[in-house]
Order: C-alpha cells, then sequence, then structure tokens
C-alpha cells in the first residue's frame, strides 16, 4: 500500500491509494470528486467535504482502504467510516464502521459490518444517517444505571453468538465503564473463555450474522488500522468471574404490555440483555439473542434474573 498526497502545479490537489485490483482510489479536493483509476480510465463519484456542518463529511482512508468519513457530535460522540468499492461501473459501500459513545447511557460501541454492496451515489449521506440513528436507538435502550448506581459491580452486554459459542462485552468496574474500557469475552460451548483486551471493535458479515472477527486498532500514519485480535492467555476463566445476565428460574415467560403472559418463554441459563426495570422493581425489559442471533424482546418477572 503506498499513499501520496501532493499539489500539482496546476492546483489541483489529490489523495490517493492503491487498493485491491490495481485500482488506484483518490480525492480531487478541486473538483470534490471521489475518483477510482482503473488502468488509464478514470471513474468518479461527486462528493464535497463538509467540515463545518454537524455531522461533517470528509474522505480519507481507513484500514487502508478509502472511505466517507462522517464526525457527529450530539447526544452522541460518533465517527463513522463508510467503505468504498469501485466495480461493475459503480461505487459501493463495501463496509461501515462507527465509534459511537451514547451521553446517554455511557455505552461505547465500535463495530462494523462487511458486505454491505450498497450503491453510493448522491444519497450516501442518507444511508449514513439512517445507520447511525438505528445504532444509537439500539445503544441507547440497554440499562447501564445499576453499574453507575453501584448495584452491580460489573456490566456485561450480549453481543452475538458463533459456533463456538457467546460473545459479550464486559466492563469489569464501573470505572472501566467510566473510562470507556472494556474487553470482549467469548464464553465456548466446552467451558473455555478467551478474553480480548483493550476494547477491540467487533466486525461482522452482512449476510451470515455468526461470521464475524474480533478486530485491535493500531496507527499508521496517524490513521487506524484494523487487524485480527488475539486473546489474552489467563489461568482465570472470566466468563465464570463475570458471566452475563442470565435466567435462574425453571422457565421465564415473556410479558406483554399490558403484562398479560405470553407463550413464548425463557428457560434456566439463557442469557440477556437488560433494557429497563420498571418503577416497583417488579418487571425487567429484556432481549434475548438467540443462536441463530435473532433478537425476542419483552417483559419477564426480574425476580426470574441474576441481578
Amino acid at each position: 500500500m503506498i499513499r501520496y498526497s501532493f499539489i500539482l502545479s496546476i492546483m489541483f490537489s489529490f489523495t490517493f491509494s492503491t487498493y485491491g485490483n490495481g485500482i488506484i482510489y483518490g480525492y480531487d479536493d478541486v473538483n470534490n470528486e471521489i475518483y477510482a483509476k482503473i488502468g488509464g480510465d478514470i471513474k468518479k463519484m461527486k462528493f464535497e467535504t463538509n467540515y463545518t456542518n454537524n455531522p461533517s463529511y470528509s474522505f480519507d482512508f481507513f484500514s487502508d482502504v478509502p472511505a466517507i468519513v462522517t464526525d457527529g457530535r450530539s447526544l452522541h460522540d460518533f465517527t463513522s467510516y463508510a467503505t468504498l468499492i469501485y466495480r461493475n461501473e459503480k461505487f459501493y459501500i463495501d463496509c461501515f464502521y462507527y465509534n459511537i459513545k451514547s451521553k446517554q447511557n455511557g455505552i461505547l460501541a465500535k463495530e462494523g459490518k462487511c458486505g454491505l454492496n450498497y450503491p453510493a451515489p448522491q444519497n450516501y449521506a442518507e444511508y449514513i444517517e439512517m445507520e447511525i440513528t438505528s445504532i444509537e436507538t439500539n445503544m441507547d435502550s440497554l440499562d447501564t444505571s445499576l453499574v453507575i448506581n453501584g448495584k452491580m459491580k460489573y456490566l456485561p452486554v450480549i453481543i452475538r453468538h458463533n459456533a463456538d459459542g457467546l460473545f459479550y462485552k464486559l466492563y469489569d468496574t464501573k470505572q472501566s465503564f467510566l473510562n470507556d474500557n472494556y474487553a470482549i469475552l467469548h464464553m465456548k460451548k466446552n467451558g473455555d473463555c478467551d478474553v480480548y483486551n483493550d476494547s477491540p471493535w467487533v466486525v461482522g458479515n452482512n449476510t451470515t450474522s455468526s461470521q464475524f472477527d474480533i478486530m485491535t486498532e493500531k496507527y499508521k500514519d496517524g490513521k487506524i488500522i484494523l487487524t485480527k485480535a488475539s486473546p489474552k492467555s489467563s489461568d482465570i476463566n472470566m466468563c465464570l468471574l463475570y458471566p452475563a445476565i442470565s435466567v435462574k428460574s425453571e422457565k421465564s415467560f415473556f410479558y406483554d404490555e399490558s403484562f398479560k403472559m405470553k407463550k413464548s418463554y425463557l428457560i434456566k441459563g439463557d442469557k440477556i440483555n437488560l433494557h429497563s426495570i420498571s418503577s416497583n422493581g417488579k418487571w425487567c425489559r429484556v432481549d434475548y439473542i438467540n443462536s441463530k442471533n435473532k433478537i425476542i424482546n419483552g417483559n419477564v418477572p426480574c425476580v426470574d434474573l441474576t441481578i
């Protein structure tokens, strides 16, 4: 990978990088165009940087891949990277990465999804806004008050399953939560527990929810590079020391919004994320992520849970 930044004598300014199949991607900030140079042919996409609005838009490279970078500061602070690829005579958004901090509940999300194959003409801003809004809504639904108020010593947040077990995010103390310092734990079906420290990224595939990687970030020339993370070796089983919130009764039935019992239920040992607790402390709003990574949510009696 070779990157150049220079100004030609005729005052055309470019930033570019060679990526994938010899295609040279770059940005012409005089003509406000993202381009893909394939041999002697140049394909262009209109894109204007904007550093003054909230959110702002710019062109850069993320993990050595061309990307539309969006920065926003409001009820959430975020930076997102919509990485681009040119094929079949079109620009596409291939991956969408985001680093979002919620000011509502303090959760930090560093995640990505690839294989999007989303056409990226002039509506890229609408796509990015739609994705960010959905992510923020999901983040804000989690209840972090128990760890903030000292009623729980740590905070687990279930992420998803793969063929070998369950992954969840762990803030092991209140201070870790306040400092955005978390680990990713992989609770394997055989009882082993892998631990990925230093607030890593979770990067998945849009077509297969069980395929994803834990990635660590490094910096190269001031830019983020993601590399596959390795678990930390330890004699302590962190999944046993810091278990996810789970069902402790034999069966815990879901209840609807009128608190009428439904036919569906959770069983002992099922792991859940806590979204809210009713004012009388009786009902917990939870979601359960099954082995196929489908989310089931509803109300269950709080007494049925390990909180």
